[in-house]
């Protein structure tokens, strides 16, 4: 008898296209690996930048408050009564700064600056009051004078 010859076939190899779906894998593990490494330094660089802004919202209040208390010519508000306040905006190098001067006594006043850096940076606004009492001079002339008990404070 006769056998029938069988011819061998070869069957698909179960990797048959494993080298173009790793490739695909590898660029999209790459991909997402650079996306967050921007998105790191975006967000550092953003934190750094409202750092230098709060810094500089910061002097800017420190300096209009330094030029109210050693101003010569500053009129306190003494015909507003004890609970008024008066409010002024100004530039302090370039940037807007609003001081507030509240008469609390008939000596004694609390002066606040409210200044903001940048206006892209809204979170970066700082505000320092300072009591300052005040005193005449026999050729009368009013004198300013922080009190010394803590007389700087950074308000929220």
């Amino acid at each position: 008898m006769s056998r029938p010859l069988v011819f061998a076939t070869r069957q698909p190899a179960l990797r048959q296209g494993f080298a173009l779906v790793a490739a695909l894998l590898a660029i999209v593990l790459i991909g997402a690996l650079v996306s967050g490494a921007m998105f790191a330094t975006t967000e550092e660089t953003r934190v750094g930048t409202t750092g230098v802004a709060r810094e500089v919202a910061l002097m800017s209040a420190e300096s209009a408050i330094a030029s109210l208390v050693s101003s010569a010519t500053l009129n306190l508000p003494t015909t507003i009564g004890v609970p008024g306040t008066l409010s002024q905006r100004s530039d302090i190098s370039g940037h807007p700064v609003i001081t507030y001067v509240t008469r609390l006594d008939s000596t004694i006043y609390w002066l606040v600056a409210q200044a903001v850096a940048d206006p892209v940076h809204s979170g970066a606004q700082r505000r320092i009051g300072v009591l300052v009492t005040t005193r005449r001079r026999p050729d009368g002339s009013i004198v300013i004078s922080p009190i010394s008990e803590r007389s700087w404070s950074e308000l929220f």
